[in-house]
């Protein structure tokens, strides 16, 4: 195993423009402005490939199956399933979520956050180094569920959490968002759990869909876990299983955390309301204060979430389609408390990651591939990964789900593929207002 690597503060991470000009002008007709131009243009390219191990497995050993020409199980650890990246200087920082995709496979899956480098000019990626999650503490309320050899060192596994997004503290500890909760957990710069986890009180207005639970809950919420019957489980369930918190970010003082939950509530009369939480790190709890956002179809869900650095927050929205048949793959931008006429966030489409303009010639066209050359595309089911640099430029990456997705080119496992993207029109800065003060309970809370 590779030694894990400790954080310092890692003021790199915590970066943010301090000024962000011009006014966002951007249009939405199809991720292209008035002049039928993409609103992006791809600027870099750098790619891990599928078959990147690092360790010794078998990971996936309830599996005995071949996808994508890949057997199962693995004989490594794949470096795969990236759902969160944080910027260390010229390093990124990225999250792994839980292994092969459920609880029921993953539990040989340990958790991680990798260490790349990212080659530009390249178009490669150095892995250097991990930190896996462990609780020797023991401060997770259920007993860890992992195989053997992660239980008997308190290494969590992908049976145990769900790990979807990570933001940085100026301490240099992170808070961790996972969705089998869901809930938001506290680790430090080792990856060892620092205290119980944050779970998501619902806001009153959404009650009456929480199936006799004040939480959100998924199926394999802590309180479920014990239910032998699956059945059972996602009855009294109020969200799907990996619908939980899905996105995560810091506002630019690091006072306040957003939670967006990826999907919206099993009973909910609105299948298109997505939840954004505000969480307070320095009570360690969340503050009961949400709002509304309406994803573009019952079918999308919210991927990822991150701070422009000026009051707004961008939220990457995707449906479950991929290849060809990958629909909505787009970057929104609200902002906390400003709201349209139905009471829901108001967004300005900031790209359409199915719609950019290679102009640069950094890709070329592949017999049997899909969205390489001049009109790329990211045609991935889980682009996953979102990261503000500046106030025109955006790193998005996809988990590649290995080896089950196959969104580039069809029957082979998808790459880890790391995009630097130039938005032809900067971030509103301008227009960014502060963080709303107004309560959950007020009248853009109350159920449609």
């Amino acid at each position: 195993m590779t030694k894990p690597r400790a954080s310092a503060a890692l003021a790199g991470v915590l970066f943010m423009t301090a000024t962000i000009g011009a006014v966002f002008t951007g249009g939405c007709g199809g991720g292209k402005s008035a002049t039928g131009e993409p609103l992006a243009g791809l600027d870099g390219r750098a790619v891990l490939a599928a078959d990147t191990f690092n360790g010794p497995g078998p990971v996936g050993a309830t599996l005995d199956t071949v996808v994508n020409g890949r057997t199962l199980p693995l004989a490594g650890v794949p470096v795969q399933g990236f759902s969160s990246l944080l910027r260390d200087g010229d390093d990124l920082l990225a999250l792994q979520d839980n292994g092969l995709g459920t609880m029921a496979n993953s539990a040989d899956s340990p958790l991680r956050w990798y260490r790349l480098r990212p080659d530009w000019a390249a178009g490669s990626v150095k892995l250097d180094g991990f930190v896996e999650l462990t609780d020797p503490d023991r401060l997770l309320p259920f007993p860890l569920a992992g195989a053997e050899n992660l239980r008997e060192g308190r290494r969590l596994s992908g049976a145990d959490l769900d790990p979807e997004a990570m933001v940085a503290m100026d301490d240099g500890t992170f808070w961790i968002a996972e969705e089998f909760g869901p809930s938001l957990v506290h680790v430090d710069g080792n990856g060892v759990v620092l205290e119980k986890p944050a779970l998501v009180l619902l806001p009153p207005s959404l009650r009456a869909f929480g199936r006799g639970s004040p939480y959100l809950r998924t199926p394999d919420h802590p309180d479920l876990r014990g239910l032998r019957a699956d059945a059972s489980r996602r009855d009294l369930a109020n969200l799907p299983r990996s619908g939980g918190i899905e996105g995560l970010a810091r506002s630019p003082g690091g006072d306040r955390l957003y939670a967006a939950v990826e999907k919206g509530m099993l009973d909910d009369t609105d299948g298109q309301r997505r939840l954004i939480l505000e969480f307070d790190p320095a009570r360690h709890g969340f503050t009961g204060r949400c709002w509304f956002y309406r994803a573009t179809a019952a079918n999308v869900s919210i991927s990822s979430l991150d701070s422009d650095g000026n009051g707004g927050l961008l939220v990457l929205e995707r449906d479950p389609g991929e290849g060809r048949a990958a629909a909505i793959k787009r970057i929104y931008r609200v902002v906390p408390g400003q709201v349209d006429d139905t009471g829901y966030l108001a967004r300005t489409l900031v790209c359409d990651l199915l719609s950019l303009d290679d102009d640069r010639d950094l890709t070329r066209h592949e017999r049997g591939s899909i969205g390489l050359g001049r009109h790329f595309k990211l045609p991935f089911v889980t682009p996953e990964c979102l990261l503000v640099v500046d106030a025109s430029t955006l790193v998005v990456a996809n988990d590649n789900n290995y080896p089950f997705s196959s969104g580039r080119r069809p029957g082979e496992p998808d790459d880890t593929e790391i995009v630097r993207l130039r938005l032809k029109t900067p971030l509103n800065a301008a227009g960014a207002a502060a963080v709303a003060t107004a309560p959950v309970e007020s009248a853009a809370s109350k159920p449609q």
